[in-house]
């Protein structure tokens, strides 16, 4: 096992956490947005696709260096938040070339920069490969098992569970007290 200094555990904490869960979330079903409109020849689709999943990465990414929590509703939320000019500068030069593509082909050597974006992230969330969709056409069920295995772990940790509260079991269902918790959590900032 190796062991490093974090100079910012906080925030560390943040990026990992929202990352992970926005990875399994978010970043898989826009990824596999932009490869659907891509097979499909859907150019604005596409487009609309890469810029997703490149702006959710780069709020992510703006946890280590001074931003909140990514809302993706928020017009007002600032993206690039202590990021540096460079790391701004790289995600929005794939963007751009996304976004000028004139022709499905031009889009796809464009999103190649993008599936590359998005395999450096993983890769700063800490996956040595790419990891395994969650994401199934009969639902989300590999992602809420893995929900109630890591539930326990962070309540005994008392930290905050990035999960919707009604995904939760609820007071008096289960385990007593168990859904109160994880409910009261949920709501004081994890969702």
């Amino acid at each position: 096992m190796r062991i490093r200094a974090v100079p910012e555990p906080r925030r560390w904490a943040a990026f990992r956490c929202y990352g992970i869960y926005g990875q399994i979330m978010e970043v898989q079903a826009f990824v596999e947005d932009l490869e659907g409109a891509l097979d499909a020849g859907q150019l604005p689709v596409t487009k609309f696709a890469g810029l997703s999943v490149v702006r959710y990465c780069l709020s992510v990414r703006a946890l280590l260096a001074g931003g909140f929590p990514p809302d993706v509703g928020d017009a007002t939320a600032d993206l690039f938040a202590g990021l540096s000019d460079a790391e701004t500068g790289a995600a929005l030069t794939v963007i751009r070339r996304l976004a000028e593509a004139e022709d499905m082909a031009a889009a796809r050597a464009a999103a190649d920069g993008v599936f590359a974006y998005v395999r450096d992230f993983e890769r700063d969330l800490g996956f040595a490969e790419k990891p395994p969709s969650v994401r199934r056409a009969e639902g989300l069920f590999p992602a809420l098992r893995l929900a109630r295995e890591i539930i326990p772990v962070n309540q005994a940790a008392a930290l905050p569970l990035a999960l919707p509260a009604e995904w939760l079991p609820q007071a008096g269902a289960g385990k007593a007290g168990a859904g109160q918790a994880g409910a009261g959590q949920a709501g004081a900032g994890g969702a």
